[in-house]
């Protein structure tokens, strides 16, 4: 072999090796910021004031998120990264929380805001055609009175209604009143006085229901929030409902939960490790006051996590505010963003596995040096990814799409309760899959408030990594009900209603029973390249959709299932096909139906 011929290979195999280096070290994801100003979340000014948070939600039920910002108001999801804001619903309002949850069980997710700035605390009940109306009676509709920081919804007597609470900051804007607690009772709300938050006045923060010991009931975890870099214990506390019998809040006193000083924002609790039990992690505003990671090690026991056991993020320092979690890249385990107060950077932390968390700076979330408050994750593309809204200054009111570029896979399922709350608020899901020859057991939780001010999608999203099957996966009700299912497809949307089977790519309509079956046109149409599909069946049937290409030739069957009766709708992707006419097919045992479609690329 000649000197040249032999450099020259030298040559390659360096530049071959080059490349796979690069690959193997360039970032699993990329968030790109939307900046198309016809887009009005891009375009809308953002009100003064501050500390407001935002909910992705899907409000009419047609299988898209919509996104909710308090102070600028309610936008629908039109498909296609396209969005019109819906003046006839909830105005701006001077609010600062949001909590998110079907109040009254009657299919469609209602909303309550809250202010500490001005009396425009409201419950706001979802119509069903875009309208909603604020209740103004009751305690539950007496604004002045209900006046605070931040509000979450969570059944805590598992009575299959969700029930409110208000953290209210004193002596913060115009609250003079400790924190409030609303009973729900089959949508009718009484006011509970009994708990120590409701006769103690503090300077409570973001509250969250959460099952933090998975023994049946949701507990409460308020933060303590003085941001005087001295700070104090928070407000947590042990729901009585299991094993007592009677729901009730006791505070917890002991362990490192109960008598660490923090100044406490916003509680999450989440299984970190992959270990089947749930770890809790708190952002601290104060400067002196470092972020705490509290990792489960079973029986009650817990341990403020380390540096060296965890990464850096339990030792940086900022103002920190939200901190939302989520897989988002998709690898089977979850990464977290923290947004933080003026002058500082947000934060996103990649989780190498078994819960080491690595600090991301080219992800594209940074948002710049000002003041980011809420934020909110949510999968508003449909594309199987969590993207980001930022909220805050007009600088930091941002839309970030998760543009991931590996070939992991992942599950989106839609909760509905029956004998649960109809939200599935307080339900927890477990898959397991087999990830790098070993199998784990994931889990996510259905809760209401999981963020600064503001909540994620309800929706559960799963990555699994290069799975290709998930092995199983288990329903845990709060009604006490425990499903179990096997051979799960990943890559796909479900919905599953409690007590019934997963139905893939289904998205059901309320509970409307219709008079015939009926397939509808697409919508839009022409299309490019995803449309909706909405279809009527007047009793159980197996049911099957569809599509075709002109000359008869199978493109896909996105339904296959037997369906109970109601008014269904799918949204289907043309991927990689081309421009032209297709054609979709309803059939069932009775009934088949066939209309065209036009996709224009």
């Amino acid at each position: 072999m000649s000197t040249n011929l032999t450099t020259l290979i030298m040559k390659i195999l360096f530049l071959i090796a080059a490349l796979l280096l690069f690959y193997n070290n360039a970032p699993s994801q990329q968030f790109m910021r939307i900046t198309d100003m016809s887009n009005p979340i891009v375009s809308d000014p953002v009100p003064a004031g501050n500390y407001h948070g935002a909910a992705w939600i899907d409000f009419d039920n047609d299988g898209l998120l919509d996104l909710f910002a308090t102070r600028i108001g309610l936008y629908k999801n039109l498909g296609n990264g396209n969005f019109t804001k819906i003046t006839t619903a909830i105005s701006p309002l001077e609010a600062q929380g949001t909590t998110w949850a079907d109040f009254d069980n009657d299919g469609l997710i209602d909303c309550y805001v809250v202010s500490t700035s001005a009396p425009k605390s409201f419950l706001y009940k979802n119509n069903g055609n875009g309208n909603f109306t604020k209740i103004n009676s009751g305690v539950i509709g007496d604004s002045s009175f209900n006046t605070g920081w931040g509000c979450a919804f969570g059944d805590y007597d598992n009575n299959g209604y969700v029930d409110l609470v208000i953290a209210a900051a004193t002596p913060f804007g115009i609250v003079n009143h400790p924190s409030r607690f609303y009973k729900n009772n089959s949508g009718n709300f009484e006011r509970i006085s009994s708990f120590e938050f409701t006769n103690v006045s503090a300077a409570y923060t973001i509250p969250s229901f959460e099952d933090f010991d998975l023994d049946g009931d949701v507990d409460l975890f308020i933060g303590s929030g003085p941001a005087n870099n001295i700070g104090a214990r928070d407000y947590l506390y042990y729901n009585t409902l299991f094993p007592g019998g009677t729901a009730n809040f006791s505070r917890i006193d002991t362990g490192i939960l109960g008598t660490d000083i923090v100044d406490g924002q916003n509680w999450n609790w989440i299984d970190i490790d992959n270990d089947g039990d749930l770890d809790g992690f708190l952002t601290n505003y104060s400067a002196g006051i470092r972020n705490r990671l509290y990792l489960n090690k079973g029986n009650g026991y817990y341990t403020k996590a380390t540096q060296s056991e965890v990464g850096t993020i339990v030792t940086e320092t900022s103002p920190y505010l939200s901190n939302n979690w989520g897989d988002f890249d998709n690898d089977g385990d979850l990464d977290v963003f923290l947004t933080t107060d003026g002058g500082v950077q947000n934060k996103y932390f990649v989780n190498n596995g078994n819960g080491f968390f690595t600090r991301d700076d080219g992800a594209g979330l940074n948002g710049g040096f000002v003041a980011t408050y809420g934020a909110t994750a949510g999968d508003y593309d449909n594309d199987g990814d969590l993207d980001i809204f930022t909220h805050g200054t007009l600088a930091s009111k941002n839309l970030y799409k998760n543009t991931i570029i590996n070939s992991n896979k992942w599950i989106n399922l839609k909760c509905i309760g029956v004998t649960t709350n109809k939200s599935a608020i307080g339900t927890r899901v477990r898959v397991k899959v087999n990830l790098n020859g070993s199998g784990k057991w994931l889990t996510r939780t259905i809760n209401s408030q999981n963020g600064f001010n503001s909540m994620n999608m309800l929706n559960v999203h799963f990555g699994i990594g290069n799975a290709n099957v998930i092995d199983s996966m288990e329903i845990y009700w709060t009604s006490g009900l425990k499903q179990t299912f096997i051979n799960i497809t990943p890559d796909k949307f479900y919905t599953v209603t409690e007590g019934q089977n997963p139905v893939v790519n289904i998205k059901s309509h309320g509970e409307l029973i219709p008079q015939e079956f009926e397939l509808h046109q697409n919508y839009p149409n022409p299309f490019n390249p995803v449309t909706n599909i909405s279809f009527h069946i007047n009793f159980k049937s197996q049911v099957q959709l569809v599509i075709y290409d002109v000359t008869g030739k199978l493109i896909d069957i996105p339904v296959n299932s037997v369906l109970l009766p109601g008014l269904y709708s799918i949204n289907w992707e043309a991927k990689n096909l081309p421009t032209g006419t297709y054609l979709y097919s309803l059939n069932t045992d009775n009934y088949s139906e066939t209309k065209k479609m036009l996709l224009i690329k």
